[in-house]
């Protein structure tokens, strides 16, 4: 099942950072925060999360639909 999940954290990054280019970076080697093309935060700095929200395909939201326009919007973002 594919599911989309909304999480909230609350982060700490160096108080110079551009929040307005802060982006999210997740791969196979962990999770960063990104500005400036500079990583500024990673998992270790993250104080606390949770799940805010999640939908699933019986939700009835069109899954190919839904995750092209956010990758796009995200590509736009940049």
């Amino acid at each position: 099942m594919r599911i989309e999940v909304a999480v909230m954290m609350q982060v700490h990054v160096p108080e110079d950072t551009d929040l307005e280019d802060l982006s999210l970076e997740i791969d196979e080697e962990g999770l960063r925060f990104v500005s400036k093309g500079q990583v500024v935060a990673d998992a270790s700095q993250i104080e606390d999360y949770y799940i805010d929200d999640i939908e699933s395909e019986e939700d009835d939201w069109d899954d190919e639909d839904d995750w092209e326009e956010e990758e796009e919007e995200e590509e736009d973002e940049r």
